[in-house]
């Protein structure tokens, strides 16, 4: 447990910093939504580009866990998407509330953790997973959030907007480029790569302060909502997300990895171990980029961070 929570600490510790930046007035109310503009435009797409660029791919090309994290991350995606939509969500909202219950924070809390557990055998399947959640649920995300957007516009015009908009957007225009650098076998000059990994490595820290920034906000906001009109469903609805995220999501996974595909015992416990992970900063940098309500998808951030201390303790000692 004491290595989970000095992995888990600096997360923890960046939100705080955040959070008491807004609450003593170092940072203004504009903070949060521009340094998450930062984020988006720059060091996330910094990030996936140079992880895609990089990536060797006959090294990836392990087809069972694949399957196995792509089906348990697209079926907790729908699975939440239809809950959503059936409560009256409308798609934009769902989506982000789906992407929240199926994004694991693969990059930030996965590749320590799984070296902890594994060694280096785990940094592969970690890459994929960060892969899988990037290229195709966050694509999915964008593409249905775009979608919702459209709702009132002629299909023609629709489908032109929504692939202008998906196709322009940095975080899908990023990996599709290192995806044809690596194909293409560039190699990027010394100079770009050290560019990409200063500005890469600042998306997860820049967006988790962001985070603390959204909640001290977010707080004032709440307290009236619940004053005015029952605001604690969001509270509600973000621990309903966490449970599925931390406890849904794993067993899914757990069940193709061990009763449906013929997977190595190991791979199986890392399959495992990344769907069990908290949901990374991903869903709620989504939520401030489109202007959408982002209180319940930072509460599910910061809820199942705090509640993983336990499950991916618990979880651990059954791995070992």
């Amino acid at each position: 447990m004491l290595g989970t929570f000095s992995i888990l600490l600096p997360i923890f510790g960046l939100i705080i910093a955040g959070f008491l930046s807004r609450k003593t007035k170092v940072l203004g109310a504009t903070a949060a939504s521009e340094l998450n503009r930062f984020v988006v435009w720059l060091a996330l797409p910094a990030l996936l580009f140079d992880i895609m660029a990089n990536s060797h791919w006959s090294e990836l090309y392990l087809p069972n866990f694949i399957s196995v994290y792509l089906i348990g991350s697209v079926m907790t995606f729908l699975l939440v998407l239809v809950w959503r939509l059936k409560q009256g969500r409308p798609l934009a909202d769902a989506s982000i509330d789906s992407v929240s219950a199926a994004y694991s924070n693969a990059a930030y809390v996965g590749f320590p953790l799984l070296f902890l557990v594994f060694g280096a055998a785990g940094q592969v399947p970690t890459t994929i997973a960060s892969i899988i959640v990037v290229s195709v649920v966050f694509a999915m995300a964008i593409i249905l959030i775009e979608v919702g957007l459209q709702a009132e516009v002629a299909l023609h015009i629709k489908a032109k907007n929504v692939l202008k908009a998906v196709f322009l957007n940095p975080l899908i225009l990023s990996p599709i480029a290192g995806v044809a650098v690596a194909a293409m076998s560039i190699h990027l000059p010394q100079g770009v790569e050290t560019f990409l990994k200063l500005l890469g490595s600042a998306a997860s820290p820049v967006a988790l302060v962001s985070l603390g920034l959204f909640l001290a906000d977010a707080m004032v906001a709440q307290s009236t909502a619940a004053k005015n009109h029952g605001g604690s469903s969001s509270s509600k609805t973000a621990w309903t997300l966490t449970f599925i995220k931390l406890i849904i999501q794993p067993l899914l996974v757990a069940w193709l990895a061990l009763y449906v595909f013929d997977m190595n015992h190991e791979l199986a416990m890392m399959a495992i171990l990344l769907a069990a992970l908290p949901t990374g900063t991903g869903p709620f940098m989504l939520a401030e980029y489109y202007r959408r309500e982002a209180v319940v998808t930072a509460q599910t951030v910061l809820f199942s961070t705090a509640v993983s201390l336990l499950t991916l303790s618990v979880l651990l000692a059954f791995i070992k």
